[in-house]
């Protein structure tokens, strides 16, 4: 783990936090009765994350290739997947059980035994592991369909007729491009999306059209999830599609990356937390299970505005990037284009980065909100500085208090007010460092405001 600040261990961490929960061991009792130190990591690292999620804290550089691309719209390069990538999705839904384990009082549970059988749960009868892999499944996909953070991009066959139909684990079409057969007379082109009652409008005789170029896509009247074109290819081709997906299904047998931001990946346990915590049955807690899902919708709305680029070089030479919506709307021949060196790049989510075709490899640097670097061993110092450790114990104390339940519970949620106090501040700090901080922070989302996926909830 990198190391820009020396003087707090994990260790210190966890005896600061054990101390606050006076479980700090006396004659009587040792140290870590109630809360084991594994148990204090994982509440560190949650709040080292929420920091992180919050504040931007953590920023640097990494650098990955992009190369020449047959016409075939592989202009995509997905930042979490890069060599050496910042921003790696590592959190498992393993993970995730564990910590759901912890907040409810039960056993810990390995979802991936060496002994290659299913799981077994081995905690009380008011849960079962299906629930909370199944919790977790649905809260995945509830949080992307809220946030669209992840966009994954696929290259569909276009065949001679006006309907395509994609795979059932589509949750929104975001973009979609034509690319026909090569040599044929026709080149690659972005479609904007329409509906039935424009064309009709201001093209009765759309459905006679003579095959041709396809201009717009439809899905208002459209059986979910498939998309129309106006004119059905002239030529047989590709679709390039850029959709958000669901998550993987937990199960019992083997442990799996969520495709959620590591430092937003608490959310999924919140999600979770709720549905379990609504069951009814004597595992019903209306209190903490309202705020679970004050947090869940909460944390979303905060992940669908947050950043992940703040800006590029491309040998060297900045780059500017800008939102994929405006690339085709004011250079839709990007991916088309003869190769050459390119210029801007153009981002979608929080993943997806599409350059024009470049005319050889280019080297880019991106400076990026990394994952927050989590401490694993007790002897590995914690990445924040000293005005604000105080505020990740703080937020590992509330969350350490979650299993308490009750009031006691309830009077902790000044400390995670406190937490996020200190997170305002230091955002402050950050806008005083440049008076174009919000431009560029704001980069990651700028596809998000110019071509948005929902019209603003009615207040």
């Amino acid at each position: 783990m990198p190391t820009s600040y020396s003087y707090a261990t994990l260790a210190d961490a966890q005896d600061a936090l054990l101390s606050r929960l006076y479980d700090n061991g006396v004659a009587s009792q040792p140290a870590g009765n109630f809360w084991t130190r594994d148990e204090c990591t994982t509440y560190i690292v949650e709040s080292l994350r929420v920091w992180n999620a919050y504040t931007a804290f953590w920023r640097a550089e990494f650098p990955f290739d992009i190369d020449t691309v047959a016409d075939n719209g592989s202009n995509w390069y997905d930042l979490t997947a890069q060599t050496g990538t910042l921003r790696p999705y590592t959190v498992t839904d393993q993970y995730i059980v564990n910590q759901i384990e912890y907040a409810l009082l039960e056993p810990l549970t390995a979802l991936s035994p060496a002994s290659g059988s299913p799981a077994v749960w081995t905690g009380s009868n008011q849960f079962s592991l299906n629930d909370v892999l199944a919790a977790i499944t649905r809260r995945q996909n509830e949080c992307l369909t809220w946030t669209g953070c992840t966009v994954s991009q696929s290259l569909v066959a276009a065949a001679i007729q006006r309907r395509t139909y994609l795979s059932d684990d589509v949750l929104d079409i975001r973009r979609i491009a034509w690319i026909p057969t090569p040599n044929l007379g026709y080149s690659n082109v972005p479609l904007r999306q329409s509906d039935i009652w424009e064309k009709q409008a201001f093209d009765v005789r759309w459905t006679q059209q003579a095959s041709s170029w396809p201009r717009q896509w439809m899905q208002s009247s459209e059986p979910p999830p498939s998309f129309d074109v106006d004119r059905i290819p002239a030529v047989p081709g590709k679709y390039d599609v850029l959709t958000v997906n669901s998550g993987p299904t937990a199960n019992t047998t083997s442990a799996q990356n969520l495709v959620i931001p590591d430092d937003w990946s608490w959310i999924v346990k919140w999600g979770a937390l709720g549905d379990l915590l609504s069951k009814e049955a004597n595992a019903k807690d209306a209190m903490r299970a309202k705020y679970c899902q004050a947090r869940f919708a909460q944390d979303c709305q905060l992940l669908s505005m947050s950043p992940a680029v703040l800006g590029l070089l491309c040998n060297g030479i900045p780059m500017f990037t800008d939102a994929v919506r405006n690339g085709d709307d004011f250079n839709p021949n990007w991916q088309a284009q003869a190769p050459g060196t390119p210029s801007r790049a153009y981002q979608a989510g929080l993943n997806l980065l599409g350059f024009p075709n470049p005319d050889g490899i280019y080297n880019i640097m991106a400076s990026v909100v990394e994952n927050a670097p989590v401490p694993t061993q007790a002897s590995d110092f914690i990445q924040v500085d000293r005005g604000d450790f105080d505020s990740i114990i703080n937020e590992a104390q509330h969350l350490a208090m979650f299993k308490a339940g009750g009031a006691e519970f309830e009077q902790s949620i000044l400390l995670h007010q406190s937490f996020i106090a200190q997170a305002g501040l230091y955002n402050r700090k950050l806008r005083e460092m440049g008076q174009f901080n919000p431009s560029m922070v704001s980069i990651s989302q700028r596809n998000e405001n110019r071509n948005p996926r929902a019209l603003p909830a009615r207040k």
